[in-house]
């Protein structure tokens, strides 16, 4: 008994609870090699568990939007098990390229964008998930306040950035201007950007308010992207019915 107050005590000095608890992995005969590697593979993916919902807290991921949630619905009949199955592994972030989901509201592209920066954080990326309004309204607050530059150094040096819901409001010149900044600049840096919108390209020109702007900003964004096309049925209501 005292030896095991003994381990327990310094389990927990040690901040390893898995060995506190050893008699819950160590079978009867393991010698101490497997006992050792069984123990510390445990205390490893407990590390490992922990540091990902750290993470996805940080990245501001919404919570149960994961691949394991998210239902391929007949419904929006342009998006691919392929198509998903690839944007899964992050490949794209790897190769620092973007991804633009357009389509109608409802059909899961905000679930599907959440659970692709799940599964990217769970790789090791940093990530960061922003409905569009939201970032440029701190990047306009920071730029009053002359802290754009320190505002712009963070989301650049972000693996993975989510926009969503781009469209969603109509932008002023200077919140376009800023939307273009950021994609311009993480364009140059090399960074990923997975942008959803109800709205196709040709459209964009009605919430961003000018043309030209438009067209560079969609050259940057878009040049080498992987476009996905999610119109189709709400989402919500079509994966209920299968």
């Amino acid at each position: 008994m005292e030896k095991n107050n003994n381990i327990a005590s310094l389990a927990q000095s040690l901040k390893l609870p898995v060995f506190g608890s050893y008699s819950e992995y160590v079978e009867s005969g393991m010698s101490i090699e497997d006992a050792l590697v069984e123990l510390m593979t445990r205390e490893y993916e407990r590390r490992h568990e922990a540091s990902v919902k750290r993470r996805v807290k940080s990245a501001g991921l919404p919570h149960g939007k994961t691949i394991d949630t998210f239902k391929l619905a007949a419904s929006i009949p342009h998006l691919k098990n392929d198509q998903l199955q690839d944007i899964a592994t992050c490949r794209f972030v790897k190769d620092k390229r973007n991804i633009c989901a357009l389509g109608g509201q409802g059909t899961g592209k905000t679930h599907l964008m959440a659970a692709i920066g799940h599964e990217a954080v769970r790789l090791g990326y940093t990530v960061k998930f922003l409905r569009v309004s939201d970032m440029l309204t701190m990047l306009n607050e920071a730029s009053t306040e002359k802290k754009l530059g320190a505002t712009m150094k963070t989301l650049l040096k972000t693996n993975l950035i989510c926009m969503d819901e781009l469209g969603y409001v109509t932008l002023t010149l200077k919140k376009a201007q800023l939307l273009f900044d950021v994609i311009a600049k993480r364009s140059e840096v090399g960074g990923s950007i997975y942008v959803t919108s109800n709205y196709s390209f040709s459209d964009w020109p009605n919430f961003l308010g000018d043309e030209v702007l438009t067209k560079a900003l969609v050259g940057k964004l878009a040049g080498d992207a992987i476009v996905l096309n999610m119109n189709g049925e709400d989402y919500r209501i079509a994966s209920k019915k299968t």
